[in-house]
C-alpha cells in the first residue's frame, strides 16, 4: 500500500515544531496542576519549569538539530 499518511504530508509539523509547541502547554498544565496540589507558587513554578524543560532537553540532547 503506497498511500500518503498524515506524517508524509508536505505541511506536517516536524519534531522541532511539536517540541516548541509543547513547552508552553506543559508549563501551563504543570503550573495549574501544581498550584492546585501544593498551594504555593514557588512549587508550582518549579514543577512547571521542570515539565517544560523535558521537550527542550529532548530537542538538544536526545534528538539534536542537524543540517540537512
Amino acid at each position: 500500500m503506497g498511500g500518503s499518511t498524515v506524517l508524509d504530508a508536505p505541511n506536517a509539523p516536524g519534531r522541532a515544531d511539536v517540541q516548541l509547541a509543547l513547552v508552553p502547554l506543559l508549563f501551563a498544565g504543570a503550573y495549574a496542576l501544581a498550584a492546585l496540589l501544593f498551594d504555593a507558587w514557588t512549587a508550582a513554578v518549579a514543577s512547571a519549569s521542570l515539565a517544560a524543560s523535558l521537550p527542550i532537553a529532548d530537542g538538544l540532547f536526545v534528538h539534536p538539530p542537524h543540517d540537512g
